[in-house]
């Protein structure tokens, strides 16, 4: 019996220092409410960590779609928005594929030497790094907190005339009562995410 493609793929991306395996983490409790709530036959829900080689899931994602169509989502937190989520989408365009939504969570850009103390500047810092989304994400939204460092880079478009990037709440994405180590484990961001992603 052929095997059913699957046509809807969400992708969760960890951070730095969140390894497989720690069921702790923001994203694997995430994890856990977007699998119960809609990994079936035809969708995915992948937890992959911000170091993974992304090529890989881009090439089964494109083969398990059987030449249909195929909706894909990110959900990133840090280094998973600078590094993973980066790599995905440009590993996707390889196929031809785009990404419907990223959401990103306190995303920190990962600069390589000889400036690596970079990822350490706030984003209203002249020299602090952004971040480019690919031309393929169609839609972000960004949380974002101010309490400690890393804190979340500002996110760019590629190509702004057809993509959008916009706050997850009405503060600019901020969350006052958060730090960058417990920003994942947001109920606020959560139940954001799984209403956008439930209801797509």
């Amino acid at each position: 019996m052929p095997a059913q493609p699957i046509t809807r793929h969400i992708v969760l991306i960890t951070g730095f220092r969140q390894q497989h395996g720690r069921p702790t983490t923001g994203l694997d409790l995430l994890w856990r409410g977007v699998h119960a709530a809609v990994a079936g036959p035809a969708a995915a829900v992948w937890l992959c960590s911000w170091n993974d080689d992304f090529r890989i899931l881009a090439a089964r994602i494109n083969n398990y779609r059987d030449a249909g169509g195929v909706r894909i989502a990110i959900v990133a937190y840090s280094w998973g928005v600078g590094v993973g989520a980066l790599r995905l989408a440009r590993a996707l365009q390889q196929y031809g594929l785009k990404v419907e939504m990223l959401f990103a969570i306190d995303g920190v850009y990962r600069p390589w030497f000889p400036l690596p103390l970079r990822s350490l500047f706030s984003r209203w810092n002249p020299w602090a790094p952004r971040i480019v989304v690919p031309w393929n994400v169609q839609s972000t939204w960004y949380w974002r907190q101010n309490r400690n460092r890393p804190q979340g880079h500002e996110l760019i478009a590629e190509t702004p005339e057809c993509q959008s990037i916009l706050p997850g709440n009405s503060r600019d994405g901020l969350q006052p009562c958060r730090t960058h180590q417990t920003i994942d484990n947001c109920g606020e961001i959560h139940r954001a995410i799984l209403e956008r992603i439930t209801h797509a």
